[in-house]
């Protein structure tokens, strides 16, 4: 048998990422042909061999439904692709054609009779509403290739929120939460600051279920949405407004208290992960600060790399207004969503620091690595085993 890769070294190999590998083979456009008995997945040359053509026929242009179509064909062949890719691009300069041409017509009778016929008109709207409804051709051109780079993670999560639809999960929970978070990023990353392209974008989703859904989500997967990012900003206004000893321990706020000292004097004016993670060492008497002293993680020591990692901003001018408790980055924000189901979990009701250093665990497996801060530093400064230290944790919890 030939030998195997496992789905980190073909990675590698092809510079993809392990989250779109684990995509593909969600979706069975790449499912690996062996697994070991604890779920690790490995490839073979057969499936390197379809790697590359679902990789040749992105190049193309072609969608991952449309390249799961083209390989699962008896007929499928490569000149072929290469022919429907063709006609396509003769669709698109035959209607460009047929737009100039009217164009062309109406600049015409507008020279000889300084008019033009109606039905003229007419036929140049519905060409040019056929080819830009929503956006211009520099926004669409722009669009594809954002669509084509982060297709993976944005199927990826509307199969989550069509996931938690089907459940019937409430628009509160957790899960949903988070999911909303990551579509408001995935969403930034795609627009990219460009309003313009924003609102067409919702037009498009609002107004035209068939072309929505070509880009991956309807109607109702789209209203759901909505209303979880609209809970979601609910529930951090909330939490904005209830005071802070309702939701942490006298040892948590002690935490965040200290955690704020290293961030401020860098100049930072909000409470990321690697600030609690300060705190945690800081306050130095909580279980999970003795097993990260353990693992030879020490406030010393990690201060200097959280300096590195995140620099020093410039003094702001004097008179800037500098809040009296730092806020919570959105990491922080999820972090403390994941706190509280852990402490629920123990039947307590508020954040202690053991909790507070769970959660932030909890949310580094929601998102791929690097992941925050402070898991970061733990892993690549201090070698630290994720893994094995939320063992330790949970261990010194139990009753």
């Amino acid at each position: 048998m030939s030998s195997l890769l496992r789905i980190g070294e073909l990675a590698k190999q092809t510079g993809l990422s392990v989250r779109s590998l684990h995509y593909y083979d969600e979706i069975k456009l790449l499912v690996p042909s062996h697994r070991n008995q604890i779920g690790h997945r490995f490839y073979n040359d057969d499936d390197i061999i379809r790697l590359q053509q679902i990789l040749s026929l992105r190049q193309l242009g072609f969608s991952l439904s449309e390249i799961r179509e083209c390989l699962e064909s008896p007929n499928y062949s490569l000149p072929k692709v290469i022919e429907l890719h063709r006609d396509r691009l003769r669709e698109q300069i035959g209607l460009s054609h047929t737009l100039l041409n009217r164009l062309n017509g109406i600049a015409s009778e507008l020279e000889n009779t300084q008019s033009v016929a109606v039905e003229n008109l007419i036929q140049t709207m519905e060409t040019i509403t056929m080819s830009k409804k929503y956006f211009t051709p520099e926004q669409q051109a722009v669009l594809n290739t954002r669509f084509r780079e982060g297709e993976e993670e944005w199927h990826a999560i509307l199969s989550d929120i069509q996931h938690e639809m089907s459940q019937g999960s409430d628009l509160n929970s957790p899960t949903v939460r988070m999911l909303a978070r990551r579509w408001l990023w995935s969403m930034r990353s795609f627009v990219r600051g460009d309003g313009e392209i924003y609102e067409s974008l919702v037009k498009m989703y609002q107004q035209e279920g068939a072309l929505a859904a070509d880009w991956g989500m309807d109607h109702a997967t789209f209203d759901y949405i909505l209303k979880a990012i609209f809970s979601m900003a609910l529930a951090d206004f909330t939490e904005t407004t209830v005071p802070r000893h309702k939701i942490f321990t006298p040892e948590a706020l002690e935490v965040i208290r200290l955690g704020e000292v290293p961030i401020r004097a860098i100049n930072f004016h909000i409470l990321g992960t690697e600030g609690v993670l300060l705190g945690i060492l800081a306050e130095g008497k909580s279980a999970a600060a003795q097993v990260l002293t353990a693992s030879g993680v020490q406030y010393d020591t990690v201060r200097p790399a959280v300096e590195k990692w995140l620099g020093t901003r410039p003094t702001p001018p004097e008179g800037t207004p500098i809040p009296a408790a730092l806020p919570f980055a959105p990491r922080v924000k999820r972090v403390i969503e994941l706190a509280l189901e852990e402490a629920k979990q123990q039947k307590q009701s508020q954040i202690t620091p053991t909790y507070f250093l769970l959660g932030i665990l909890a949310e580094y497996k929601e998102v791929p690595p690097p992941g925050g801060v402070a898991t970061y530093i733990l892993r690549e400064e201090f070698n630290v085993d994720l893994q094995a230290l939320e063992q330790q944790l949970r261990a010194a919890i139990l009753p």
